[in-house]
C-alpha cells in the first residue's frame, strides 16, 4: 500500500459530512423504533435508502476513510 491509501479525510470535511447527515439519525432511530414496535412495514423504501446513506456517511465520519469497495485498484 502506498502512503496515499493510508491518508485520512481531513477533520473539517468529516465535520461537514456529520452536519449534513445529522437528520438521518432521526430517520434511523424512527426505523429502529418501528422495527421493535412491530410496525416494520411502515418504514418504506425511501426510509431504508435514507437510513443506509446515513449509516454510510457516519462510517466515513468515524473512520475517516472511504470503504474499501470504493477504492480503485490500479493493478
Amino acid at each position: 500500500m502506498t502512503n496515499a491509501e493510508h491518508k485520512k479525510i481531513p477533520a473539517n470535511v468529516r465535520v461537514m459530512i456529520a452536519l449534513v447527515a445529522s437528520p438521518t439519525l432521526m430517520i434511523i432511530a424512527y426505523s429502529v423504533y418501528l422495527l421493535f414496535s412491530g410496525s416494520w412495514i411502515e418504514v418504506g423504501f425511501s426510509g431504508l435508502i435514507f437510513s443506509t446513506l446515513g449509516i454510510f456517511a457516519y462510517f466515513i465520519v468515524f473512520s475517516g476513510r472511504l470503504p474499501r469497495f470504493l477504492k480503485r485498484s490500479d493493478d
